[in-house]
């Protein structure tokens, strides 16, 4: 992981003395990598290192929405709440992340205040939100918060030039144009056919940008649901950073007034070439 190295060296020497809270708020602008923390901080408490080193992780949990909806309601907590009671296999924590946060109903966050409020002891839950007041406040207030700032442009123009080999002049400009936000440089240069994904054989950008490896999927259709679809048949918790950034693209979609179709083919062409 690129940045936030103090965020690293304080969770680190948490997890080490044993005392990581019981539930987190990771919150900050989009594609700054809140979900990529996560993911690593789980990485880091099971297998000992924090970068991600891929395949599936027996004691994390990532909470996303059930087929059909857009919205994080009282099933997903329920699953939540029934992983968490289970013994930990491999970590001294049982994790549940709930990315998209912003997504639960109000019914689920009461819920989740209630696990909040008495979780069992080897209980971590992280909740990522782009906008703290999309909690209700009394779970809001339980809350550990974390804020995830900006990359200034040297950071991230650096981070390009270091890591993925993109030159001065292309990292200036793709970093200018970021507004600080490391995943959105990153997926612009893969819009832009940069040879990014190649370069990076352990999928170091697509995890950066939010979410785990992105493997190649093959699917004759461009429909975005349906790809969901494929997904968790295949196996809902590998992919649930994939579903999770597919359903988050799917909303925006929907949520905006953009040509569907053309939005539809060209993120499934995305998928399918990296």
């Amino acid at each position: 992981m690129f940045g936030y190295e103090d965020k690293i060296i304080a969770f680190k020497k948490l997890a080490k003395n044993g005392t990581l809270g019981h539930a987190y708020l990771f919150f900050g602008d989009r594609e700054i990598g809140k979900f990529l923390f996560a993911l690593s901080l789980a990485n880091y408490l099971e297998r000992g290192k924090w970068e991600d080193t891929g395949g599936t992780l027996s004691d994390a949990f990532f909470v996303v929405p059930k087929e059909g909806k857009q919205s994080l309601g009282i099933d997903e907590v329920r699953d939540a709440s029934h992983f968490l009671w289970q013994t930990p296999a491999h970590s001294s924590r049982k994790m549940v992340v709930i990315d998209n946060a912003d997504l639960l109903t109000s019914e689920a966050q009461s819920a989740m205040l209630k696990i909040v409020e008495e979780p069992p002891s080897h209980a971590i839950i992280v909740f990522i939100a782009n906008d703290p007041s999309s909690l209700f406040s009394p779970l809001l207030s339980r809350l550990v918060k974390v804020y995830f700032p900006r990359f200034s442009k040297k950071a991230v123009s650096n981070i390009l030039e270091k890591h993925f080999g993109i030159s001065k002049t292309k990292s200036s400009a793709v970093a200018e144009d970021s507004y600080g936000r490391i995943g959105m440089a990153l997926l612009r240069l893969a819009s832009d056919g940069q040879a990014l994904l190649r370069g990076t054989t352990d999928g170091q950008a697509m995890r950066l940008a939010g979410g785990e490896k992105f493997e190649k999927i093959k699917s004759e259709s461009t429909d975005i649901e349906n790809l969901i679809l494929q997904l968790r048949k295949a196996d809902v918790i590998k992919n649930s950073s994939k579903i999770t950034w597919l359903l988050k693209k799917n909303f925006e979609m929907k949520r905006f007034n953009v040509n569907q179709p053309l939005q539809e083919k060209a993120i499934t062409e995305f998928l399918c070439s990296t």
